[in-house]
């Protein structure tokens, strides 16, 4: 008896690994640090997976919401197939491929895959790749970048309050749609990012950083705008459509880009 389910499981394991997919198991080749935030302002949640290989990135992008982003994930570095589903308990709905791609992950980096485009026109969904490769900041200091994944140019004012007058030159000046301004260095403390249309005061959207957690003796430093060595990227998402499930107000959303000690720490 014990042969006998050993051999049919031999069978399914063989006929599994002749499907059109070919789905494999995860190798020791070259890895990189991977996440996805979705910028999708026409649906509600998605699921995004690996569908070329079993891996623990298979759970990484699971129920993800509009301006929500995933921990970053070590997934293997090489061409990968990914698709995209709507986040649903109907077999019907969650069934459907909002996307299917191929998306060659390079060796040795920290990357984003921000999902965007509306999913009501077709060939309009895809993956944006950003790097977050910067550097530690300088010693007391953070970095802060903002990307626009808004379909227009917008400006940045790295203040230190949401209630705080933008004036003079922006930070991050005719920021364009989908990219990412270069990181600059600020005093650990008080930071906030106001995010204006180009060439006015209209502001858009407003996000203090976040706190760096209370400190517990004998751990380590957590993330936050009063912890040295963090690099943040601060998102711009634009309002979504009418009739659209998701927020309609633009938002600005931190997110950590590098723990104070992602290079070591001593406690």
């Amino acid at each position: 008896m014990r042969f006998t389910r050993l051999l049919l499981l031999g069978l399914i394991v063989g006929a599994a690994a002749c499907d059109d997919d070919k789905v494999t198991t995860s190798s020791e080749g070259p890895h990189s640090d991977l996440r996805f935030i979705s910028a999708i302002a026409d649906t509600g949640a998605v699921d995004i997976s690996f569908v070329d290989q079993i891996d623990a990135s298979n759970q990484l992008g699971k129920n993800l919401a509009f301006r929500a982003g995933t921990a970053y994930q070590p997934v293997e570095a090489k061409a990968r197939h990914i698709r995209v589903f709507p986040t649903s308990l109907n077999i019907n709905a969650t069934s459907q491929v909002l996307l299917d791609t191929t998306i060659t992950i390079p060796a040795g980096q920290r990357i984003t895959l921000l999902l965007v485009g509306p999913t009501k026109t077709a060939g309009q969904l895809k993956f944006v790749m950003i790097e977050d490769n910067a550097a530690a900041p300088a010693a007391g200091q953070i970095n802060v970048r903002a990307v626009n994944a808004s379909t227009g140019a917008i400006s940045g004012f790295l203040v230190n309050a949401v209630g705080d007058a933008v004036t003079g030159t922006a930070t991050f000046n005719n920021l364009a749609s989908l990219a990412a301004s270069p990181y600059v260095g600020r005093a650990t403390g008080a930071a906030a990012l106001r995010f204006t249309d180009v060439g006015t005061t209209t502001v858009r959207a407003s996000q203090v950083g976040p706190n760096a957690p209370t400190a517990i003796p004998g751990a380590f430093p957590g993330a936050g705008i009063q912890s040295a060595g963090t690099n943040f990227s601060v998102y711009y998402f634009g309002g979504a459509r009418a009739g659209s499930a998701a927020l309609q107000a633009p938002a600005a959303v931190w997110f950590v880009d590098r723990n104070p000690c992602d290079d070591g720490c001593t406690i």
